[in-house]
């Protein structure tokens, strides 16, 4: 599994964030369909140039680093603000330089970022 991290630019934000509720009721719901075509609406939000995919064991390691400096923070979906400016602070080692790139950029334009599991696709079939 990978997760997408991607800047969302802030005339979608709204959308973006009613979005990532629905997918996480149809989750709770488990409704799958739903949680697929929603989350290929999400990602059409974004920007393509200012997206990365990290392995799901990078991302859970860079979010105990940031533990590690603040306890309370929470990974949403869409990674807010304040969230974006915890991680910025943690003062992350080199390993997740091209995340904290992405981070710098939404902040800077005053977007947010999402960050969302998928699987991968298998490329020989």
């Amino acid at each position: 599994m990978k997760i997408k991290i991607a800047i969302i630019p802030s005339e979608h934000i709204v959308k973006a964030q009613s979005l990532s509720v629905k997918i996480q009721e149809a989750m709770e719901a488990g409704k799958i369909s739903v949680v697929d075509n929603t989350t290929k609406i999400l990602l059409s939000l974004t920007d393509p140039n200012n997206s990365l995919a990290v392995s799901e064991e990078n991302w859970q390691q860079m979010i105990k680093q940031i533990r590690a400096f603040n306890r309370n923070f929470k990974s949403d979906y869409i990674i807010e603000k304040s969230q974006l400016e915890i991680i910025i602070s943690a003062g992350l080692d080199d390993r997740f330089t091209n995340i904290v790139t992405i981070i710098k950029r939404a902040l800077k334009n005053r977007c947010v970022v999402l960050q969302i599991p998928y699987e991968e696709e298998d490329e020989d079939v």
